[in-house]
């Protein structure tokens, strides 16, 4: 595969199945690209089979794409999970661990198991939204509460596992585009839900995407509570971008104003993995 990405990372799944029983790996070799929805959904994806016992292998390429996934914390993010083919040279792993935070329009592949992190995290996606993509103050506040409430899940809504965060920048001026990505190894959203008894009826994935993008819908008999994906999605109608929420077997894309949503039977996983795109504000035209 030449790209990795939130659409075809479900192609790279399929082609090994490893939660069905299929092979336990996973060949980069020939990617030339990779998006952060690709890192974490691959770094999960790792993590999940590791914690059913099925060490997991990551085949990768010499060249430019293996050095752009060290500096991006991917096989950081690996270590003790998986195994690399062909071994990280020592010199990959230091060189990652020094340039982490440098970029300030790159989220490297980060364990997000707490809040610790996540006010680091969320200054530095609001920085590039009013500073590079000139966002409103409120608007890119807007995103990063948004952003903060889908991490709180990995953790919150889980016991024993973890979430992973990556954020890129791509393009310049108003061409300028971000994809900030999350995603976990937990329960998934079917299982989450069922736990409240108002939504034990749900019997696939896509109906409880459907059912967790509304406001209030939630694993507690609290009204308060699940408003993190309903959120995201009214933000991305806001601002003309595209979100996609993949659960279990289901996926659900989102895109500009299209507020039905796409939707797909995908290889199973466990999880939530959740992908946003957002694009720079264009100058306002001239009375």
């Amino acid at each position: 595969m030449k790209k990795i990405d939130s659409i075809s990372f479900d192609e790279l799944l399929r082609g090994c199945n490893p939660f069905d029983q299929g092979a336990c790996e996973f060949d980069l070799s020939e990617a030339e690209f990779i998006s952060p929805a690709g890192l974490v959904q691959v770094t999960a994806a790792c993590h999940s089979l590791a914690k059913i016992g099925r060490q997991p292998t990551v085949k990768t390429g010499n060249g430019d794409v293996r050095g752009y996934l060290s500096r991006c914390g991917f096989f950081s993010a690996l270590d003790g999970v998986a195994q690399i083919d062909p071994p990280l040279p020592r010199v990959f792993q230091l060189m990652s661990d020094y340039q982490r935070g440098r970029n300030p329009l790159l989220i490297e592949v980060t364990k997000i198991d707490s809040g610790a992190l996540l006010p680091s995290l969320l200054t530095q996606i609001v920085e590039v939204l009013r500073r590079r993509m000139k966002y409103k103050k409120h608007d890119a506040f807007d995103v990063a509460i948004a952003i903060s409430e889908l991490c709180q899940n990995t953790f919150d809504h889980n016991s024993g596992t973890c979430g992973f965060l990556a954020m890129q920048a791509y393009g310049k001026g108003v061409n300028r585009f971000i994809e900030v990505a999350v995603a976990d190894s937990g329960d998934g959203l079917l299982k989450t839900l069922g736990r409240n008894p108002k939504y034990s009826g749900l019997s696939t994935d896509i109906d409880a995407i459907r059912h967790a993008i509304q406001p209030g819908v939630s694993e507690h008999d609290d009204a308060t509570r699940g408003t993190g994906l309903h959120h995201l999605v009214e933000i991305t109608y806001r601002h003309s971008g595209s979100v996609q929420i993949r659960s279990g077997a289901g996926k659900v894309r989102f895109r500009m104003d299209k507020k039905i949503g796409h939707t797909f039977n995908v290889p199973r996983m466990p999880g939530v993995q959740v992908a946003l795109t957002l694009k720079a504000k264009q100058p306002a035209a001239a009375a």
